[in-house]
């Protein structure tokens, strides 16, 4: 995806937060790589707030490490945020990188090739390319390993199908006026406004058409159930509890949990204007 500017790339960072939570990534693995000034450590601010971190988040580059609490459904947890780039041997670093892994603490990590060999798998990495007008593409993959990056940007779904043994997992956000849709590692947002009731299938289908899959393709759908605003999420709700019906397949939450249908958590009282008499 594109991004235009640091406002831009705080909200991505956001966004991702929400999605880890929305599937309860209490112990990920994110590997950020890219130039310096490429927008990883502004990534991870935004990721940072998106969690709920109050303390002030800063680039790590001479400390190499930096540690922030935040809290996941209720319970107390650790961002840990390592960069490598003036390591050429991380030394006990790597062992420290190690046991914030094996503690599962959500690890942030830039350059990371020193200490590559520590990194699961199974982790999500973005890689960050600086434009010449000044905009950034951002490219997530998720699941392989670094030597299998280039499959994946090839074919994302069909990479996540063959891992998860086949079908489309789906997570839906229609709380604020961007929707946001991931098509199992593939993430897509659309300015949706007023157009979201007439257009929101019709978007989501094409988007599984681009992947060369189809509604009997959707094995699982997630959906953010709030809080935010009342149009976006009744219409959502509707839309993701109308398609698990009628596919026959599980659906969720963004905690994670598993449901007959969603109901709009909008967080607080309906607006609701008095009639006229």
């Amino acid at each position: 995806m594109k991004v235009h500017n640091e406002q831009e790339m705080l909200e991505y960072g956001m966004r991702v937060a929400k999605d880890l939570a929305a599937r309860g990534k209490r112990g990920a693995v994110i590997e950020l790589v890219g130039d310096v000034g490429a927008g990883k450590t502004t990534f991870t601010r935004g990721l940072a707030r998106g969690l709920g971190v109050v303390k002030p988040v800063t680039s790590p580059s001479y400390t190499i490490s930096r540690s922030y609490a935040f809290s996941m459904d209720g319970e107390e947890q650790i961002l840990d945020h390592y960069d490598f780039y003036r390591l050429g041997d991380p030394g006990l670093m790597k062992e420290t990188l190690a046991e914030s892994i094996a503690s599962g603490h959500l690890v942030v990590v830039e350059w990371a090739d020193s200490a590559s060999d520590v990194l699961p798998s199974e982790r999500l990495t973005l890689r960050f390319t600086l434009n010449e007008d000044g905009s950034r593409e951002v490219k997530m993959t998720q699941g392989v390993k670094r030597e299998s990056i280039s499959e994946i940007n090839e074919s994302p779904v069909s990479a996540t199908m063959a891992r998860e043994g086949g079908g489309i997992n789906l997570y839906l956000d229609t709380s604020g006026p961007t929707t946001l849709l991931h098509i199992n590692d593939r993430e897509y947002t659309w300015e949706s406004g007023k157009a979201l009731a007439e257009k929101l299938l019709g978007y989501i289908h094409e988007r599984l058409a681009e992947n060369g899959a189809d509604w009997k393709d959707i094995t699982s759908i997630t959906y953010m159930s709030g809080p935010g605003s009342f149009t976006g999420l009744r219409i959502g709700a509707a839309v993701v509890n109308t398609l698990a019906h009628e596919l026959g397949v599980p659906l969720y939450n963004h905690r994670g949990e598993r449901l007959p249908i969603i109901l709009p958590e909008y967080g607080r009282a309906a607006n609701i204007t008095k009639p006229k008499k």
